[in-house]
């Protein structure tokens, strides 16, 4: 990866924020802000003014773009949209002279955020977006096609202390930070009794009461991957050099086998394709699913329970979204970073994760849920989870996983000849 970072070492400090804001309170645009504080805001300390030999900038720095996918749009359309969309307002009414622009790009695929990025930077530029809400693996392939820029120098180095580990390894490429963590999911348990009774060990499937659904043909093997790092495996980093425990594996499929005989893994898991449909396939009272946080969080009449584990300690996979910034231009980077650190706060983020049914990725907003057991469980699965595998891993290693797993439920081989086949399969040197 080329040197992207000389335009970034060359701003000295924070104070020339100072003089960058200046700059955009005096530009001539109806686009401004009221300058009035919002009711039940903490304002902003107004800064002083700095003197520095650094050219006041010409551009126009009146409005600051925003990219987010639909899920997280800022309007009165959803509470959390109402929140975002008056936590913005604040922003403004802070920093008379800027106004944010919320674009809404589809998640994903053609015309999508990443998509949209690639295009923008190819054709035109001027038109890339200030911030951009990026998931893990959008944020990883956009920072490796350099279609957002590392954060070093735009927010102090402790900036990320806070953040659960997964969090601050889903925005960390080639040893640099990329993005600030905004939104957490998580792989948890799913059911419909209230709570229910799973058991917390892999070796306790005699005391399970109703099968539980889980996703066994993802190509992409998440649930097989969480089976695997509890199982003690060495989590996987790179294409070039993977290398499985075939124990680890073992152990895993195992625990599958188990669950058939035992009559409480469902047959239809090994035609459920993703953490949506296992969570679709509930059909009963006392069913559960293997599902992700996001997806069950504002049903209230399901219990969210850990996973189970080979020695019932809390553990579970996660990943997340976070703000990147994508503009190229110095002065805009000190501005949109400014609006970053706003959008981040504990406190707003702490209100916003919970209405939105997300995970707060930072341990001082996870502080500012009511207290109680769903703040608990988040807590735990947040501070003890493995970030989600990089996606060309699970392209590479996730369907050897699925057909592991297919040969102990289906074809009858013991887990650890399936185990022992795939490993040679993922390297068979």
């Amino acid at each position: 990866m080329r040197d992207r970072y000389s335009a970034l070492n060359r701003i000295a400090t924070w104070a020339i924020f100072a003089a960058v804001m200046t700059g955009a309170a005096a530009c001539q645009s109806n686009l401004g802000g009221t300058g009035t504080e919002n009711p039940g805001e903490t304002p902003a300390a107004t800064p002083l003014p700095v003197e520095t030999a650094a050219a006041m900038p010409t551009a126009d720095l009146s409005a600051l773009t925003l990219w987010v996918p639909p899920a997280f749009r800022s309007d009165g359309n959803s509470p959390a949209g109402e929140l975002l969309n008056r936590r913005i307002d604040a922003y403004e009414a802070l920093h008379p002279g800027i106004t944010v622009v919320v674009r809404i790009k589809a998640a994903n695929g053609d015309g999508g955020l990443r998509d949209s990025l690639s295009a923008a930077s190819a054709a035109a530029p001027g038109s890339m977006p200030d911030l951009v809400a990026l998931d893990q693996s959008n944020l990883h392939a956009a920072a490796i096609k350099e279609l957002i820029h590392p954060l070093d120098g735009l927010l102090p180095a402790d900036a990320w202390d806070s953040y659960f580990p997964y969090a601050r390894s889903m925005v960390t490429v080639d040893g640099h930070m990329f993005g600030v963590p905004f939104a957490g999911d998580a792989i948890i348990l799913a059911g419909t009794l209230m709570p229910y009774p799973a058991p917390r060990r892999w070796t306790d499937t005699g005391n399970w009461t109703s099968p539980m659904f889980a996703p066994l043909a993802d190509s992409r093997a998440l649930f097989l991957f969480f089976g695997y790092y509890a199982a003690g495996g060495t989590p996987l980093l790179s294409v070039a050099d993977t290398r499985i425990e075939p124990e680890a594996l073992a152990r895993t499929l195992a625990w599958l086998q188990a669950m058939q005989e035992g009559g409480v893994l469902n047959p239809r898991s090994l035609q459920l394709e993703s953490f949506e449909s296992a969570f679709l396939a509930i059909e009963s009272v006392g069913d559960c699913a293997v599902t992700l946080y996001s997806i069950v969080s504002k049903a209230s009449d399901y219990y969210i329970g850990h996973m189970p584990t080979p020695e019932g300690e809390a553990f579970s996979l996660s990943t997340g979204w976070a703000w990147a910034v994508a503009t190229s231009d110095p002065d805009r980077q000190i501005i949109a970073a400014d609006l970053m650190t706003w959008l981040t706060d504990p406190e707003f983020l702490a209100e916003w994760s919970a209405t939105q049914g997300v995970l707060p990725p930072a341990r001082p907003a996870m502080e500012q849920w009511a207290s109680g057991a769903r703040r608990d469980l988040a807590s735990s699965i947040s501070e003890s989870s493995f970030v989600f595998p990089d996606d060309e891993i699970l392209v590479f290693a996730g369907p050897v996983f699925s057909k592991a797993a297919r040969r102990v439920l289906l074809d009858g081989i013991s887990p650890a000849d399936s185990a022992q086949e795939a490993a040679k399969a993922i390297h068979p040197g």
